[in-house]
């Protein structure tokens, strides 16, 4: 006993209809960490910036990093920046720092409107 009976271009069109929605549903993914500099619980002499790389293109007016130091304070008074030439980078330019543990805490918006948050430390000899 058949349960369905589609012709081959109603069939045609339910393989394409899937497709499309499994093209569609990777198309709304949200911007990852991939990786920063300084990278996460580094020690380093000196920082200028903190550069971070994400999977996914960003939303300028929506991103961003903030910089801490160990006492909760803000360590850096500039915006942060989405890279004009890759719009998965975001870059923080930083005051000259003191010794002493930073925390980064970032926001990243993807330009399909998701929103990821993250953290983490690092450490200036």
């Amino acid at each position: 006993m058949k349960l369905f009976n589609f012709s081959r271009p109603a069939l045609r069109a339910l393989t394409l209809g899937a497709a499309a929605l499994v093209m569609t549903s990777t198309a709304f993914a949200h911007a990852h960490l991939v990786s920063s500099e300084p990278a996460a619980n580094a020690q380093v002499a000196a920082v200028t910036e903190v550069t971070i790389r994400f999977t996914e293109p960003l939303e300028p007016a929506f991103s961003k990093i903030e910089l801490s130091d160990a006492s909760g304070k803000p360590a850096a008074s500039a915006a942060a920046q989405v890279d004009k030439s890759d719009a998965k980078v975001m870059h923080l330019a930083l005051p000259p720092l003191t010794a002493g543990r930073y925390a980064v805490r970032w926001t990243a918006v993807a330009t399909d409107g998701h929103r990821t948050q993250g953290d983490f430390a690092f450490i200036v000899k």
